[in-house]
């Protein structure tokens, strides 16, 4: 974890007392992310509780909702098939030309999803991935990256496995979308309007 990276309730991120982009947030900005309903937004942060907690050995199941149930047993069964053993959880870092900070759900580099696949999934893992190459955490890279979609009814989750040029690729297409961003801040255009 970066020491000077602080991630508070509200997910800002800060660096060094100033506050800088995160990842998600961008991500919503641009349009990528549709908003979803409130309700599917809180299974996924108590699926990614669960799933954190269980990695960390603290997880008392029979406190578990049973909607969240499968998902964890999905978890567990990607674990045990895949031999896969995190190194960190839920580790926050940033890109220090970009300035934008992201919490990565696993190391080796994971992301884990409760839903279905998106096109910008690829965006986020991209900019992850550059992320700890910059800060040259490369023993993270012994595996290539992946979105894991846990199966809602506690089978074994589908596995998007990503290739370096299509991490790369998308690298640039975030920091340019980024970018956009910031200009149409600047000059005070939201939603196609300006002012």
């Amino acid at each position: 974890m970066e020491t000077d990276l602080i991630l508070n309730d509200k997910h800002e991120y800060f660096f060094k007392g100033y506050k800088i982009d995160g990842l998600t947030a961008t991500l919503k900005e641009s349009g990528l992310i549709r908003n979803s309903d409130p309700w599917y937004a809180d299974r996924g942060q108590k699926i990614h509780l669960a799933t954190e907690l269980w990695d960390k050995n603290k997880l008392d199941e029979e406190s578990l909702d049973i909607q969240i149930i499968p998902y964890l047993e999905s978890w567990k069964r990607f674990r045990k098939d895949q031999s896969y053993t995190p190194t960190h959880i839920e580790y926050q870092t940033y890109h220090p030309e970009l300035m934008v900070g992201t919490k990565i759900d696993r190391l080796p580099l994971l992301d884990l999803k409760s839903g279905s696949p998106e096109p910008w999934h690829v965006l986020q893992i991209g900019f992850q991935r550059e992320c700890l190459k910059i800060h040259k955490m490369n023993e993270n890279f012994r595996m290539n990256p992946m979105s894991v979609y846990l199966n809602p009814d506690g089978g074994p989750p589908k596995i998007k496995v990503y290739k370096v040029v299509e991490m790369m690729e998308a690298f640039k297409v975030y920091a340019s979308m980024l970018y956009f961003i910031r200009w149409k801040r600047q000059k005070g255009i939201k939603n196609g309007n300006s002012g």
